[in-house]
């Protein structure tokens, strides 16, 4: 049976410009339509939210607002990386039945999502992969991830229904849908009450694939670690046909997501695999956010570096021959679906249906989920939970785990009792009732104290190493932005590259095909500005092969540093690198710049004579080294970090490991560069600059966590 049309779409235009052909999938809270671009004659998803009819004037002004903000970030993220689906045009419009209704355009994708590929396999008696293919088939996701991870962006909704296997010039390649709209949604508090009245409860994650912190406050904030312990559970379902946390209602999913002592792994749910592989798995579902890694890069680089080795001693297991990663397997019929088509899919959703016999009956794996109204079925032991093993967590995270009798004992009476909760968690409110041991059982790191790290191997030699520690940031005598001075403490140490990413460096990664060429753009660039002054990019002249790149915007820097398996660093990493603890004034000390220190526009007649105007080779000023080693940090070319421009942030007091989401229009400069004076060379001075504007100056470096 067709899906209904509640707003009257089908036959009209949206948005003056977006003819809707049809109805492609629809549930509580989303219409996902087969639209056609009447300018440039080629098929698009429209997706049309409902449940807002109720808001108020500012209230939809406001969400309208959110959505514009969100689909921005969408378009930007999806520039970066072809494995993010592209946000094309956003809006609002009134419908013909008379209902308001904010939209989103997408591009249009021919293919399937995972969530019905592995349907289709299980229906066929073969859901399981070889660990091998379900890496080499989720590797996309988790590139396409790091490049929003690297700008501090979180999906928050990881899971199969949000993967697309898309056909794409004969190729199969996977995309991630849906950045932006959970928080939409979720930060709308007249959302919630609107969800209410419905008798629904507005969720911004999928229940099966749900992080502790999601769960509950207690385990702390999401971030990208939230998708990571999420990636790992999809990887364990793809590799085995069977989703890693199972349960018959919401509060034995948040125990198996939760406990310590019993965590989903590959070989628990029947997969054979590398102990170096299991711990690699191991860590990206530890219960503590701050166990795991702390990004999809650098999960993904540890599971094909642990694939690696197993292959060099036991042999990997390898797709079959001539099968492409993310291949279907024969008999999937590929229906053309909307791109955002299966999340936007509510309670009465054909894809709810078919997830139905797999899932948790009334709560589909939508991306705003309705839990379900009726009597919960009778609770099934956790020993039947089918992925779950009683084994070790982490180094440093937690205790060694009861017995696992004693420990079943100690949970299934809170199963019981949790069942009285089942209302307030359906409501949204999910209370902390599991037995955790006392705070002086546990390590320091566990409660929130520091200790002093294993020994790590020393840093390759384009790196320095960046220690934990703490630091004052900002400066009492800058600018308004750079105050009030205060402190910082970053819990985990970090490499940072030695120097700024040079024009040779960034072309590998074009030529790789994951990054786009650099140029002079953004959204205030004329066609003028491009032809006069984009002759200055470095990757313009050729004798600049070892120049710092420049004329790439933010979203280009991390995708090169998720290239390479890196990221970029955070605006407090960067300004400790640069000043260490002992608050120097430049990276080298409290000296003014001379030219062995910073390439820096100096006033006329104090130039530094044969070197000119421009850009130097990357390292060349070897007297500004900074308090880690790093060269260049003041001078040369700005550097993008990974935040958003908050003007605010500073006067928020202490904090520990901050860092700005980037979803505003502004990124943050850092570090002065040739066509500036020596004063934005310190290493307090921060520059707000158009995220989506690559300019003759703006070039970046990487950084990566250490394990």
């Amino acid at each position: 049976m067709a899906p209904s049309d509640p707003f009257g779409w089908v036959g009209a235009t949206i948005g003056g410009k977006y003819r809707l052909d049809a109805v492609v999938g629809e549930g509580g809270f989303g219409v996902v339509y087969r639209g056609h671009h009447l300018g440039f004659d080629e098929p698009v998803a429209v997706k049309c939210l409902k449940l807002l009819g109720s808001l108020a004037p500012a209230e939809r002004e406001a969400f309208q607002r959110m959505l514009l903000n969100e689909g921005r970030l969408l378009h930007r993220l999806s520039r970066a990386s072809a494995g993010i689906v592209q946000a094309l045009d956003t809006g609002a419009a009134v419908s013909p039945s008379g209902e308001w209704t904010p939209y989103l355009v997408l591009e249009w994708l021919d293919g399937a999502p995972l969530d019905h590929d592995i349907a289709a396999r299980r229906a066929r008696g073969g859901a399981a992969r070889p660990l091998a293919e379900a890496i080499a088939l989720l590797a996309p996701a988790a590139r396409a991830l790091e490049v929003a991870h690297a700008q501090g962006v979180a999906h928050r909704d990881i899971k199969p229904a949000n993967l697309f296997l898309a056909d794409i010039g004969g190729r199969r390649t996977l995309k991630v849908l849906d950045f932006g709209i959970a928080k939409v949604l979720g930060e709308l508090s007249s959302m919630t009450q609107a969800m209410a009245e419905t008798g629904g409860a507005l969720r911004a994650f999928t229940v099966h694939y749900g992080a502790p912190e999601q769960f509950h406050q207690r385990f702390g904030a999401t971030g990208p670690w939230t998708d990571v312990f999420a990636l790992a559970l999809v990887l364990i379902e793809v590799a085995s046909g069977d989703r890693a946390l199972l349960g018959s209602d919401v509060t034995q999913l948040y125990i198996a997501a939760t406990d310590p002592a019993f965590r989903p792994s590959l070989r628990g749910a029947g997969v054979s695999a590398p102990e170096a592989v299991e711990a690699v798995v191991r860590r990206a579902l530890a219960v503590e956010p701050r166990e795991r890694y702390r990004t999809a890069g650098e999960l993904w680089g540890a599971l094909e570096a642990a694939m690696a080795g197993a292959a060099a001693s036991v042999g990997a297991v390898a797709p079959a021959a001539g099968t492409a990663p993310g291949a279907a397997a024969p008999g999937l019929a590929d229906t053309a679906y909307a791109s955002a088509a299966v999340a936007a899919l509510g309670p009465t959703g054909a894809a709810s249906a078919m997830e139905a016999p797999h899932g948790l009956a009334g709560a589909p794996p939508v991306l705003v989920s309705t839990l379900a109204p009726e009597p919960a079925p009778p609770a099934a032991p956790l020993t039947t939970m089918r992925g779950i093993t009683a084994s070790a967590p982490p180094s440093g995270s937690l205790p060694p785990a009861a017995p696992a009798p004693a420990r079943r004992r100690g949970l299934l009476p809170a199963v019981v009792s949790a069942v009285a909760l089942a209302a307030a968690l359906g409501a949204g409110a999910v209370a902390f009732f599991q037995r955790r041991a006392p705070d002086d059982a546990l390590p320091a790191r566990a409660r929130g104290g520091l200790t002093a790290p294993p020994a790590k191997a020393p840093p390759p030699p384009e790196m320095v190493r960046v220690p934990a520690g703490r630091f004052t940031m900002g400066s009492a005598k800058g600018g308004k932005s750079e105050r009030p001075p205060h402190e910082v403490t970053l819990t985990r140490a970090f490499d940072l590259d030695r120097t700024e990413v040079t024009v040779a460096a960034y072309q590998r990664c074009v030529d790789a095909g994951r990054c786009t060429p650099s140029g002079l753009h953004g959204p205030r660039a004329s066609d003028a500005d491009v032809e006069q002054r984009g002759a200055l990019c470095t990757a313009a002249d050729p004798a600049k092969a070892q120049h710092p790149i420049s004329c790439v915007d933010q979203a280009q820097a991390a995708a090169y540093c998720a290239f390479v398996g890196k990221r970029l660093p955070t605006e407090a990493e960067w300004e400790y690198a640069a000043r260490g603890a002992d608050g120097r004034e430049y990276p080298w000390g409290n000296d003014p710049p001379g030219c062995a220190h910073a390439v820096v526009s100096r006033p006329a007649g104090q130039g530094c004579g044969a070197l000119g105007k421009g850009t130097r080779e990357v390292g060349s000023a070897t007297a500004g080294a900074s308090a880690s080693g790093a060269l260049d940090m003041a001078g040369n070319v700005w550097e993008w970090v990974a935040d958003g421009w908050d003007p605010g942030a500073y006067a928020k007091g202490a904090q520990t490991d901050p860092q700005v989401p980037a979803t505003g229009s502004k990124g943050v400069l850092r570090g002065g560069s040739w066509d500036f004076s020596a004063s934005t060379a310190k290493s307090t001075f921060r520059l707000a600059f158009d995220r989506e504007a690559g300019d003759v100056s703006t070039g970046f470096r990487c950084a990566r966590t250490l394990d």
